[in-house]
């Protein structure tokens, strides 16, 4: 892994996802960041920070939440009427 890079790289439903980590500090403290991009536009960085035993561990963690986003994304019509009054 690169100190503060992106480790992985993939695509779940349409959407393009970029996982990266930052240097592990101690005790086994690792945190990361995983970027959702759809058609080509930045919609969401989803955020990790935790005890994992290495970093495929920390980047599975990311990769899971990343796409139970996405997921949950999907369930949702996108039409902006949420039933919330101003």
């Amino acid at each position: 892994m690169q100190k503060n890079g992106e480790v992985k790289r993939f695509v779940y439903e349409a959407w393009e996802i970029c996982i990266s980590l930052e240097a592990t500090a101690f005790e086994q403290q690792a945190s990361g960041h995983a970027d959702l991009w759809h058609g080509g536009e930045h919609k969401c960085r989803v955020a990790l920070s935790g005890h994992f035993k290495d970093d495929a561990s920390a980047c599975n963690a990311l990769e899971r939440k990343a796409k139970a986003w996405i997921d949950d994304r999907l369930t949702r019509d996108g039409s902006g009427e949420t039933g919330f009054v101003s």
